[in-house]
């Protein structure tokens, strides 16, 4: 099939059965491809998060594909019939979240391992990401990130989250609530240090988008003294922790063994050392073997 956007064709095949995972706008309904519109005009059925929402974007470009919701509460209870129905009806069913890219913070996990499972062909339809599109205005690394979703609500468990990445090399990507946003910086400045580098995006490709740019402290700051701060949708990307310099921590675990070794055997002055500096066990082997340690 080929459709005909501005006086340019565009090939668009469907396959049958298959699930095509479609990415949509994550607030400027302007950013949506062809090929995504002609698609979702052509499909059988569109599976979506709300359809209170995505309403707007199916009127908006005169979509009139049959739409059912499916969202974490029930996404159990339609997986089977709706694998059945694909397979058995030989159909082209689109998964959509409210906005972006499915599955990323959002259902549809269930459903695309069902589908694999089940030998129906899975499609990726690419588009908007907020995690990717905050990353990319960031001007923080991001050659390696790593993407954690949303933290826990309770403090108690968000801590413990944050404290367990502490030490993360690669950028770090969080998608928070607004209500939430003031006691997560406050979090992660206790944790990862006033001086680490964050950017926090906020309503992204809307009218009102913002992007606080500094030191963890200095974005808290500005972040607290600005009433919209906690509205909207919010991306924070926080820079990676510096590489260690080790040298000082092998110096003290030398120190450590040589003591030690005069009233424990070298393997568990070896291990205790390894366990109070945080350096590999067999790292300090050598070095013991090589400095003469033992």
């Amino acid at each position: 099939m080929t459709a005909t956007v501005s006086n340019h064709p565009i090939s668009l095949s469907i396959e049958r059965p298959a699930l095509y995972v479609v990415a949509t706008p994550i607030g400027n309904l302007g950013d949506i491809s062809y090929r995504t519109v002609e698609l979702l005009k052509r499909i059988d059925l569109l599976l979506v998060e709300d359809t209170r929402v995505t309403i707007r974007l199916l009127q908006r470009y005169s979509i009139t594909s049959r739409s059912i919701a499916m969202h974490e509460h029930n996404e159990g209870d339609l997986l089977h019939t709706v694998i059945q129905d694909l397979v058995a009806e030989n159909l082209a069913v689109a998964l959509l979240s409210d906005a972006g890219t499915p599955l990323i913070s959002d259902p549809g996990f269930r459903l695309v391992r069902a589908a694999h499972e089940h030998g129906v062909p899975v499609r990726a339809v690419p588009g908007p990401c907020a995690a990717v599109a905050a990353l990319s205005v960031a001007g923080i690394p991001s050659d390696r990130f790593v993407f954690e979703g949303f933290l826990p609500a309770r403090k108690a468990a968000r801590g413990r989250r944050l404290q367990s990445l502490v030490t993360e090399p690669r950028t770090l990507i969080f998608y928070e609530a607004p209500h939430r946003i003031l006691a997560t910086m406050a979090d992660l400045c206790e944790i990862f240090g006033h001086a680490r580098e964050v950017a926090v995006a906020r309503e992204l490709t809307k009218l009102h988008e913002t992007l606080y740019r500094g030191s963890l402290s200095s974005v808290a700051v500005a972040m607290n003294a600005d009433p919209n701060a906690v509205r909207g949708e919010i991306v924070i990307v926080v820079a990676g922790a510096p590489e260690r310099d080790t040298s000082e921590d092998e110096r003290r675990a030398m120190e450590m063994i040589k003591v030690l070794s005069c009233h424990l055997p070298r393997g568990d002055a070896v291990r205790i050392a390894a366990e109070l500096t945080g350096l590999k066990r067999n790292h300090l082997y050598r070095l013991a073997h090589n400095n003469g340690n033992g």
